[in-house]
């Protein structure tokens, strides 16, 4: 049995697949990928062995082609996770479920390649399933286990490195953008464009820095989780609550970082919705979860643009949590915003 999973401008198939595979077998899972940004795929597995093969090259690492924070909360969650050394360099990408499924494909496991790119893959059974997973056990066997702890020095280890990457890419955004599968600014660069001249609304949110919890590379759970999983969200009660009430789908969302300014901008996909603090699918819940008592209202979000501190819109924003921009007093932001995220 072979079967492709095709992405063709319309529904999204890869992420809904493998999902589908995963719900249907029993048994250990294997998940051989180059890069790794997606953690909704695997985050909410329990009592099922999963293993995931990557690669972890410094530059892959500071350009966010792979993100270190989403590597350890897989790891936190139970995925075994385990990583090559850098010659010769993985490049595969291959999801078995408990020998009796798998897919060979181009699709990492990333965002990018599930929610945007242009992909191929092939879904197989039998024998070669049998042939992959010997395929996989035989690298696996020389990949090296990767911890939490280890996770946090390549943090420190990469970050110069990503701050000069950082640099060079806004010097040669505008004549030759590098490939990231992990900033979909450079992505969906036309549909940036649309959202910011044609959004019907503009909204601010608060990425809730000063918030607890922190990633093993010292970046902000709560944030990372907003970006990851597409939400803009607000826990603690808050002044204007009823703004959020207003979002509709196709307006424009911009995350606000305290003390950095606007790094990302977003198109909302639905309204507003509420979360009990006990709901296992809260973002705060999974961040905080031993401090964690607040309802949790959110907008699905789709990103266009995400960047680094470096790379933001810097601005000193009022001290709400969720506000309307869309009145003419809020005019030199938004014309801020479309000038420093499109370059023109």
């Amino acid at each position: 049995m072979r079967e492709l999973v095709v992405e063709d401008g319309s529904q999204r198939q890869h992420r809904q697949r493998l999902k589908g595979l995963l719900d249907k077998t029993k048994g250990t899972v294997r998940i051989a990928s180059a890069y790794v940004t997606d953690r909704d795929l695997l985050i909410c597995i329990k009592n099922r062995k999963i293993r995931l093969l990557t690669s972890l090259l410094p530059m892959d690492i500071a350009s966010g082609t792979t993100s270190l924070e989403t590597l350890g909360a897989l790891i936190e969650s139970g995925v075994e996770c385990r990583f090559l050394p850098e010659r010769p360099r993985l490049h595969a990408k291959v999801y078995i479920f408990g020998g009796v499924y798998a897919v060979v494909t181009s699709a990492n496991l990333t965002r990018s390649a599930f929610d945007s790119n242009i992909e191929v893959g092939v879904e197989v059974g039998g024998r070669d399933v049998q042939n992959l997973t010997e395929w996989f056990d035989k690298f696996w066997g020389k990949a090296h286990p990767l911890t939490v702890s280890q996770l946090a020095n390549l943090g420190q280890q990469t970050a110069a490195l990503r701050r000069d990457y950082v640099k060079l890419k806004k010097k040669t955004s505008a004549k030759l953008p590098l490939p990231n599968e992990s900033l979909p600014s450079d992505v969906f660069l036309d549909e940036l464009r649309d959202l910011l001249e044609h959004a019907n609304q503009f909204f601010v949110c608060n990425t809730d820095r000063r918030q607890r919890a922190r990633t093993p590379t010292g970046g902000y759970v709560r944030e990372e989780e907003m970006y990851n999983r597409g939400y803009a969200t607000a826990w603690e009660s808050y002044k204007f609550p009823s703004h959020m009430e207003q979002v509709q789908p196709g307006d424009a969302i911009f995350m606000f970082a305290k003390g950095v300014g606007i790094i990302g901008i977003g198109r909302a996909t639905a309204t507003c919705e509420t979360l009990k603090p006990d709901d296992p699918d809260g973002i705060g819940n999974f961040a905080d979860p031993e401090n964690f008592a607040d309802p949790e209202w959110r907008v699905p979000v789709q990103w266009l643009a995400w960047r680094d501190e470096a790379d933001a819109y810097h601005w000193k924003a009022p001290n709400f949590t969720f506000w309307n921009v869309s009145d003419g007093s809020y005019a030199e932001l938004r014309e801020g915003v479309r000038q420093h995220f499109l370059g023109d």
